[in-house]
């Protein structure tokens, strides 16, 4: 016995733009549910094989929830081993490249913010230093817990990714603040005005001259304050388009 297919109302027009959004977003992957929930109420054995009967059919798995949230898939074996084997390997194949799809769009738009964040002071990108300060970045974004203290858990990781010592490190990334340093103070000598650049190495708050510790920490701060600006803008604008699809 089938109650409803699809809730399309819970809470009343919000739930409206979520179903439109997933119904028109374009950018999601291949592999998703025909619909957000769907509900089935046995009352007897037999509805309840029933159900299960013509699922298995259709799709040959399917997949139980338990209370604690996790899936227990139940594969139809009716048509023999491989048959199922195949069923549950390609359901596991769109799976894994849903996966991977939004992983790879995770990391784009990290990667967009470290380098709109670093342009804007405008490092030395030619410098071996740079490329590792990029790299920190990246990783440590994934794994905030690494920059406490970065020397012992970020920069051995580096270290090893790169085939680089770690005074060799501390080293490159010197140069490459001090190069940084260097070039602010010589266009400000020549006349340069603090709006020709978005963020200014030398004109930190900080007491004294910047550290690699303190500019890594600076840097790190500002790529997850971009990140989270990005996604809020993101959310707002798509908001806004489905508000007006809506109404239209």
């Amino acid at each position: 016995m089938v109650m409803g297919e699809l809730i399309e109302k819970i809470s009343g027009e919000r739930d409206n733009f979520i179903l439109s959004q997933r119904l028109n977003n374009k950018n999601e992957p291949a592999f998703k549910p025909d619909s957000v929930v769907h509900i089935y109420l046995a009352a007897t054995d037999r509805d309840l094989l029933g159900n299960v009967n013509k699922h298995l059919r259709k799709r040959g798995m399917m997949g139980l929830v338990d209370m604690s949230g996790r899936v227990q898939f139940v594969l139809d074996g009716r048509k023999g081993a491989s048959f199922a084997a195949s069923r549950f390997g390609s359901f596991a194949e769109a799976a894994t490249l849903s996966f991977r799809e939004k992983i790879s769009e995770g990391d784009f738009a990290v990667e967009h913010c470290i380098d709109n964040i670093l342009r804007g002071y405008c490092f030395r990108t030619r410098l071996r230093g740079y490329a590792l300060l990029r790299r920190m970045l990246h990783v440590s974004f994934a794994d905030p817990a690494l920059m406490r203290p970065a020397t012992k858990r970020l920069y051995p990781l580096i270290a090893e990714e790169f085939r680089v010592s770690l005074p060799q490190i501390e080293r490159n990334l010197r140069y490459l603040i001090q190069t940084l340093l260097a070039d602010e103070e010589a266009a400000l000598a020549q006349g340069a005005s603090l709006s020709s650049k978005r963020f200014w190495l030398s004109r930190d708050d900080r007491e004294g001259k910047p550290t690699v510790i303190s500019t890594l920490e600076k840097l790190h701060n500002q790529v997850v304050s971009d990140y989270k600006s990005n996604l809020v803008s993101e959310y707002k604008n798509s908001q806004f388009k489905e508000s007006k699809s809506y109404i239209n």
